[in-house]
């Protein structure tokens, strides 16, 4: 089933902070868009998917926002939410295992490996 489904269109972000404040856009309205997370040739990618629904030619086709980093290191134990807080000080991003008062916190789900539907020349 899988195979006939495809690929989606995949969409390079430049910084994990871009990738969770699009994650993290939908949190006014209580619904959470969870980040995957998964290792793919030595590096590690957080990657969120959407669907258009009112976009012409691509209407229904899934999206998937990704951005790739160098292996962090962190057990998927570590690597549970991934916070972000703006404030007079500006964005700040953490990536923990916890959630914190104050901080909008995007669920991390650690995956065994890529999904077939994400492109393999993302990396």
């Amino acid at each position: 089933m899988i195979e006939e489904a495809g690929v989606a269109v995949a969409v390079r972000v430049s910084s994990l902070g871009d990738l969770v404040r699009l994650a993290s856009s939908t949190a006014h309205m209580m619904v959470v868009m969870p980040v995957y997370r998964f290792r793919y040739r030595g590096k590690v990618v957080y990657a969120i998917q959407t669907i258009y629904k009112d976009f012409y030619k691509l209407y229904g086709i899934p999206v998937v926002y990704y951005y790739v980093s160098e292996d962090d290191g962190l057990d998927a134990s570590k690597a549970k939410y991934i916070l972000v807080k703006v404030d007079e000080m500006g964005e700040k991003v953490e990536i923990t295992d916890r959630t914190k008062p104050g901080w909008i916190g995007v669920p991390v789900v650690n995956l065994e490996s890529k999904p077939p539907f994400i492109p393999n020349d993302i990396v």
